[in-house]
């Protein structure tokens, strides 16, 4: 069995309906937007709680605090999901100290886009550039560069990100070269592993050493970025780059006749993380959301397949979000209904856009709020919504900011 079904419920069968999906992003936005105080920003769910760790409520960082959910409600309105807009300038012009403070104590180095500054400096910039927030922009991502994380959460596959991001909306030099110095970085820190045969990088967190193969945390979410900028290597750069990356995610899958899926890590795990996920972190969809523009075909059918077995496995219990949830594993179906042009992603997208916004439902029922955050809660499933309207496949904070 290639995952766990305990981990997932049956697909509700509600015919898609574009209206219901309006009606729920404005739901979302103007809910998360009456809740907002200047003192507390917005209230923490029980389940946004690190495993321990315990962070001071509220939370700041862009992955599930309040740069998140800032950064959201702006897309939202700039692409015009919503009429509904406030200004948070005051709010954010503090969040950057606010987390070193809160977040510094058990993570020092605190540079990454998700967790630490370089996500809020982006925010920021994109709010309000300025010369000033483009040199500490440049600090932070430097500084990141060697992170021993070496993932996409915490370490330089992150931070090289912004510095891509940076680059496609200014055209400045300096951005691509920040960029490809972390790309050489990166590809010094590759490590040959026997068994299966292929390259994975060595993620040391919290104490821990494992090589993981996923979207947040491994291999997959680290070329992502480097897939994205394939124009600004050398061309001997990007075929290397290219036939480890097929070899990779070949080597490491597992598969039969209709579906694949990829194991968290390869050799020793993270503590605690054996199981056979099916989400945006680990797993086939997060496989997908990250290697859909790979321009090799020769993984298509393993994407297949890892679509397959996403639509098999049927939505995840853990909730209607981004990162371990409904809206993370239908981002799956939008990428590769933009790859192979075949409507039946886009209509099993749609499937799992109606089964979330139930789920938001219910979970806001059963703990007597929504979630506000973006990768983690109701955000995230808003703007899953509004790709699913318009049948794109733009990832929150990863194909878009």
């Amino acid at each position: 069995m290639l995952f766990e079904q305990e981990r997932h419920e049956p697909l509700t069968p509600t015919i898609w309906d574009e209206s219901s999906a309006r009606a729920t992003i404005e739901r979302i936005v103007k809910d998360t937007t009456d809740r907002f105080t200047p003192e507390r920003l917005w209230p923490v769910h029980p389940l946004d709680n690190l495993s321990g760790v315990v962070l001071p409520q509220p939370f700041k960082m862009l992955y599930f605090g309040a740069a998140g959910v800032i950064w959201a409600l702006d897309y939202l309105a700039r692409v015009g999901a919503t009429e509904i807009q406030r200004d948070f300038s005051s709010t954010v012009a503090e969040l950057l100290e606010w987390n070193r403070k809160d977040v510094r104590p058990f993570a020092p180095e605190m540079s990454s886009l998700l967790i630490g500054d370089v996500g809020i400096l982006l925010l920021q910039w994109k709010l309000a550039p300025s010369a000033s927030l483009a040199t500490q922009l440049s600090d932070a991502i430097e500084a990141n560069e060697r992170h021993p994380a070496r993932e996409f959460m915490w370490g330089a596959p992150g931070t090289m990100l912004a510095a891509l991001l940076l680059h496609e909306w200014t055209q400045e030099p300096r951005w691509a070269a920040l960029f490809r110095r972390s790309v050489g970085q990166l590809w010094k820190e590759l490590e040959f592993v026997s068994e299966p045969a292929c390259v994975l990088w060595t993620q040391e967190l919290f104490g821990a050493r494992s090589m993981l193969v996923g979207a947040v945390h491994g291999f997959a979410g680290n070329v992502f970025p480097v897939i994205r900028a394939r124009h600004l290597l050398e061309p001997q750069e990007w075929n290397s780059w290219s036939r480890h990356i097929g070899q990779t995610i070949e080597a490491t899958a597992l598969h039969d006749r209709l579906y694949a899926n990829w194991p968290q890590s390869v050799g020793v795990p993270r503590p605690g993380r054996t199981a056979l996920l099916v989400q945006h972190c680990h797993g086939a969809p997060g496989i997908v959301n990250c290697l859909a523009d790979f321009p090799d075909s020769g993984i298509d059918d393993l994407l297949t397949a890892a679509g397959e077995l996403t639509w098999a496995a049927g939505p995840l219990r853990k909730g209607p979000n981004l990162c371990h949830g409904t809206a993370g594993n239908g981002f799956a179906f939008l990428k590769l209904f933009r790859r192979a042009q075949d409507s039946r992603w886009l209509d099993r997208a749609r499937a799992f856009a109606m089964h979330a916004m139930a789920q938001s439902e219910r979970h806001a029922e059963a703990y007597g709020q929504y979630r506000y955050s973006l990768w983690t809660g109701d955000l995230g499933l808003a703007l899953y919504l509004w790709c699913c309207i318009h049948a794109e496949a733009w990832f929150p904070t990863m194909d878009v900011f």
